[in-house]
């Protein structure tokens, strides 16, 4: 038996998460598993699962590929700043040592 609905209740959509999407997607590829019934039990519709189940296998050779880590802008941010605050440190340390040589 269903449960009545109250005026406006069920009038915002469910937002699922990645881990909740990419467990349903795999339940519906376990064998046996009538897609169906799978989106009845976790309410979503049909057209909404094979949706998921498309971009989860559309991205599926990014995942494997072997590429180089390109650094990120962030990244190479930091990276700069640090090189910069290294250079700043050698600078100091090598006038440091040449004032220490003169007294």
């Amino acid at each position: 038996m269903r449960k009545k609905k109250s005026p406006g209740e069920g009038s915002q959509r469910k937002r699922w998460g990645g881990p909740e999407k990419l467990r349903i997607v795999l339940a519906g590829l376990e064998p046996g598993v009538e897609v169906s019934d799978l989106c009845r039990r976790e309410g979503l519709s049909p057209a909404l699962y094979y949706q998921w189940k498309r971009t989860l296998l559309g991205a599926a050779d990014r995942i494997f590929e072997k590429k180089e880590h390109k650094p990120s802008a962030r990244e190479e941010r930091l990276n700069a700043q640090l090189t910069r605050a290294k250079d700043v440190i050698a600078e100091i340390t090598a006038e440091n040592l040449d004032l220490k040589k003169t007294f």
